[in-house]
């Protein structure tokens, strides 16, 4: 893999910046650099949670394994955000599991490091709850989404997401469209059919894992007048 500066990401990371050099050079000394190839598993559900995790580059999945394949999606760690953290101030085990969906760089801070950090230093520890309860925010508007809004707004919701995020109205699906569903709480075959129906409404065009958006406004339109039961 490319060769980076990774103490100079991790001290650039939000959750770093603020810290003095005094203990970053303590800090620096337990960082570990994890390259995980895609499919490649940073942990597994009941293992012990040993620390944060920040991805530097690449796309991590959080999975709940299923007895019968059908692994629910929890969320997608990108680039800059960080895993983890939540699990090792419990010290449970994970209840669920961490996959590389691509090639992926990791920087782990170890738990004894990063706890005796936030014990030094009220401003990180402000800032990891901070970066918490954005996290968990997430999850309740996750819920609010699943419950309030039907398998068509969801969709369309995902799309217009992952637009705003890639910064363009060509998206590249970042999970297969079984995890997609999985994610969104619908069936493989709902999300198929929503697809089929956006493009009838000729609202999008389906290109294998490309799908062109021909206006944001118009899909934002009809995700908001679209029947209760779409």
């Amino acid at each position: 893999m490319t060769k980076l500066n990774f103490l100079g990401l991790l001290q650039n990371h939000a959750l770093f910046r603020h810290v003095s050099i005094e203990d970053f050079s303590g800090l620096k000394k337990e960082v570990v650099k994890i390259e995980l190839h895609k499919g490649a598993m940073l942990f597994r559900k009941g293992d012990l949670a040993e620390g944060s995790y920040i991805v530097v580059f690449g796309l991590m999945k959080l999975c709940i394994p299923s007895a019968q394949g059908n692994d629910k999606v929890l969320e997608l760690i990108r680039a800059g955000q960080s895993l983890g953290e939540a699990m090792m101030f419990l010290d449970e085990p994970y209840p669920f599991y961490a996959e590389a969906l691509e090639n992926t760089l990791l920087l782990k801070i170890p738990r004894h490091a990063l706890l005796q950090l936030l014990e030094r230093s009220p401003l990180i520890s402000r800032q990891m709850m901070a970066g918490l309860s954005y996290r968990l925010l997430g999850f309740i508007r996750n819920v609010e989404r699943c419950s309030l809004q039907n398998s068509t707004q969801r969709v369309i919701d995902y799309l217009l997401q992952l637009s705003a995020l890639q910064g363009r109205k060509d998206i590249r699906l970042e999970l297969k469209k079984h995890l997609v569903a999985s994610l969104l709480n619908v069936s493989p075959e709902t999300l198929s059919r929503v697809l089929h129906q956006l493009m009838n409404k000729q609202l999008i065009k389906v290109c294998g894992a490309t799908i062109h958006i021909d206006s944001a406004e118009a899909l934002k339109s009809y995700q908001e007048n679209v029947p209760v039961f779409g």
